[in-house]
């Protein structure tokens, strides 16, 4: 965020009314949009890699690196991606199965 954005939100809440509101607006609705369109692109990434992974995720075990070697993902879509989709996003959908010392396998739900 620039300065004086900043020093214009400042302004405007402790009451200084000579601040252009319009100006205030479309510069922190810039921001806005600057710092939130990261998680967006995520976000429709991890929905693209969902259906391909439901289709791949079934009755065997498969650990996650056979997994993401077994399908055609999204560019940008990644073993790291994929492994904290099954983690923190899928993890609902997926039966996490503990393997010892050797990698956990997942299967469908």
């Amino acid at each position: 965020m620039k300065k004086s954005t900043l020093e214009m939100m400042k302004n405007y809440l402790n009451g200084d009314d000579t601040v252009d509101l319009s100006t205030l607006r479309e510069e922190v609705n810039a921001e806005w949009e600057r710092t939130t369109a990261k998680s967006r692109a995520n976000a429709k990434l991890y929905d693209a890699a969902h259906d391909v992974a439901m289709g791949i995720f079934d009755d065997t075990p498969k650990t996650a690196e056979e997994a993401f070697n077994a399908g055609e993902w999204p560019k940008d879509f990644t073993l790291s991606k994929l492994r904290y989709a099954i983690r923190e996003t899928w993890h609902d959908e997926l039966e996490k199965h503990e393997n010892g010392k050797n990698p956990f396998t997942y299967t469908r739900k």
